[in-house]
């Protein structure tokens, strides 16, 4: 007889999976979630004015400073898809808490946890993760002000570029400083939600493949049961990857362009200051980690699918099953699996697997070597840069 664990409110599995994020969430100046119709309205306006702040940094950082290939062309392009990532996490949060994404997620949460097979309440604790998440946080913030508050001591905004006036100095360290608040949440919320995902799926293959070996699926009341478990998982997964796939789909992209003119810009380290050539080092390392961050939970569902898949085709147990009932069941989990599309796409084209994964992490970075080598070249012909 399986064992059921008791669940009190929606709000106290969210609160659970949240941690002390609930409360940055609502200083982020983006939350949406009020309850008033009046609070609501003012929140969205808010919210609305915060992401237009983002917005108006974008040109800003995006401004092209040197000649094509010049140490400025590249850092301000390293920063400058930085600028779009941080535009893209605003409208996530943004998004997220005026759809009740986290609300509406632990409600079907709770559906599936009722649906175990045993109770499991190490699965559902976020602990760790959040402490985690509260660690990483610190060293994006020594990358995110780091690089702003060098060059804003130098009286610039990037260090190969021009003298910069005041204001638009003092828009860009406080908006680097919000930039990196909301990005950490953002991001937070991104993984807490698909570790939560994972953890299921990869649990109903535990319970599924113990039955498998305690021959127990040919019972049509053990298969019902998986049965109405996989698709309530697999309805949770469609429902909150419409929601995630604003982060996983779009993120990337700009991650990696970054990525890309950072890689660039480390061969000009020898002939800028070492401290700020370690800054941007250490700039690049935290891209390169984010990007992990973000490809990675979408890797590991995509895994624990294929895992599921594998469990019922090798199964002879349906093969020589003589109950219609069993076998139809069967066929349906398999083509359910086969035929409802569970992956994040980039740029709605790329999907995110472990293979598109490896091909991104070696041929992008490639790019970057290309665009120092042309570099070399022009200079090996006279040429400058």
């Amino acid at each position: 007889m399986s064992t059921l664990p008791v669940f009190s409110s929606d709000d106290d599995i969210s609160s659970e999976l949240l941690g002390p994020f609930r409360y940055l969430v609502k200083l982020s100046l983006l939350d949406c979630s009020a309850k008033s119709k009046r609070m609501t309205i003012f929140t969205c306006i808010l919210g609305l004015f915060m992401i237009v702040v983002t917005l108006i940094r974008i040109p800003i950082l995006m401004e092209t400073v040197g000649t094509p290939l010049s140490f400025g062309w590249g850092e301000g392009n390293f920063f400058g898809y930085s600028a779009l990532f941080g535009f893209v996490c605003s409208l996530c949060v943004f998004g997220w808490t005026k759809n009740g994404l986290v609300q509406k997620f632990c409600g079907r949460l709770v559906r599936v946890r009722m649906l175990r097979q045993v109770a499991n309440p190490k699965l559902d604790n976020f602990r760790i993760l959040h402490i985690l998440a509260l660690c990483f946080s610190i060293p994006w913030f020594v990358a995110m002000m780091s690089w702003i508050i060098y060059n804003f001591i130098n009286g610039k905004i990037y260090y190969g570029g021009g003298e910069q006036n005041f204001l638009s100095r003092i828009f860009i360290l406080v908006t680097n400083f919000y930039i990196w608040y909301i990005s950490t949440i953002c991001l937070a919320i991104y993984i807490f939600i698909s570790s939560a995902l994972n953890r299921e799926v990869n649990y109903f293959n535990e319970e599924l493949q113990k039955a498998k070996e305690e021959k127990t699926l040919k019972n049509i009341g053990v298969l019902e049961k998986f049965d109405i478990r996989q698709n309530e998982i697999l309805e949770m997964i469609l429902v909150t990857n419409g929601s995630l796939s604003s982060l996983g789909g779009f993120a990337p992209f700009f991650l990696l362009w970054s990525l890309i003119n950072g890689i660039y810009i480390t061969s000009f380290f020898n002939s800028n200051p070492l401290l700020y050539s370690i800054i941007l080092g250490f700039n690049l390392a935290a891209i390169i980690f984010y990007i992990f961050f973000v490809l990675i939970p979408p890797c590991t569902l995509q895994e624990h699918l294929k895992s599921t898949n594998c469990i019922l085709i090798n199964n002879d147990e349906f093969e020589c099953t003589k109950d219609p009932i069993v076998y139809q069941t069967y066929r349906i989990m398999i083509d359910r699996l086969q035929k409802i599309e569970t992956r994040i796409c980039i740029i709605a084209s790329l999907p995110i697997t472990q293979n598109t994964f490896a091909a991104c992490t070696f041929i992008i970075p490639n790019f970057g070597f290309l665009l120092i080598i042309i570099k070399k070249v022009i200079l090996a012909n006279g040429g400058h840069v």
